[in-house]
């Protein structure tokens, strides 16, 4: 009996799109970006993931309540993104990524694209691409968009797709974004974005993402501050209390 299901709220006719993907991971970048790709591009609500296995809550966007799994659209932009607001368990990745897989291909789809952070450490601003197809790895790499990843390991349902998409002959890729392990990194989804953006030919806009970082870069700044103040102790006529 099937744990995952596929709900479709709307008929989705689209010639040969473009699926995108974008699932909480390092610096919740996936989430993130397909979260601004949807704003940034207004497409519509089509459909949504149910499994028991799923965490019991719904996302709130502009005063609406949605499912935390859930699927947009845009014919104009003959675009599909499936993301989600919650973690996924690590049981259910390999049925979910077959389950996609499927619904990309009764789609007809072009490519199915995963966005996410990685945490290699190696260079602060960069964006690494591996795909099931050396084309689309060699156009990237030759407008100098991101660098391939020769030797490596990525898991979850990004993982299994692409194992499935190399098997399948499918192309499916995966842009990852150096990105803060720690918390969420607005500027590592912006720069996955950008990429995305070219390779598609669809301008993205990231100045909330942008805006994102600059008061996370700010506050941190303070937090330094006050921290750096309060080993000093306080100065005279104050509290010592900073908040």
């Amino acid at each position: 009996m099937a744990n995952i299901e596929i709900h479709r709220t709307e008929t989705i006719k689209l010639r040969e799109p473009t699926v995108v993907l974008g699932f909480p991971g390092t610096g919740l970048v996936g989430s993130v970006a397909a979260s601004q790709l949807v704003d940034a591009l207004d497409l519509k609500f089509g459909g949504y993931i149910t499994s028991p296995d799923f965490a019991p809550l719904a996302a709130i966007h502009n005063y609406i309540p949605l499912p935390a799994a859930r699927i947009h659209y845009s014919q104009k932009h003959n675009l599909v993104v499936i993301l989600s607001e919650m973690s996924i368990p690590v049981a259910n990745s390999m049925e979910l990524a077959d389950k996609i897989l499927a619904f990309a291909k009764s789609l007809h789809a072009k490519s199915i694209i995963s966005i996410g952070g990685i945490s290699l450490k190696e260079e602060e601003s960069a964006v690494y691409v591996v795909s099931t197809d050396k084309g689309m790895v060699k156009d990237i790499v030759a407008r100098k968009l991101a660098k391939p990843i020769r030797e490596g390991a990525t898991t979850g349902v990004t993982g299994v797709l692409l194992a499935r998409g190399a098997l399948e002959n499918f192309p499916v890729m995966t842009i990852l974004a150096e990105a803060e392990q720690d918390f969420v990194d607005p500027k590592a989804a912006s720069k996955a974005l950008k990429v995305l953006s070219e390779f598609i030919n669809t301008p993205i806009d990231t100045t909330e993402l942008d805006k994102e970082q600059a008061s996370i870069v700010k506050s941190a700044g303070e937090k330094m501050i006050k921290s750096k103040m309060s080993k000093k102790g306080p100065m005279a006529g104050e509290s010592g209390m900073y908040g």
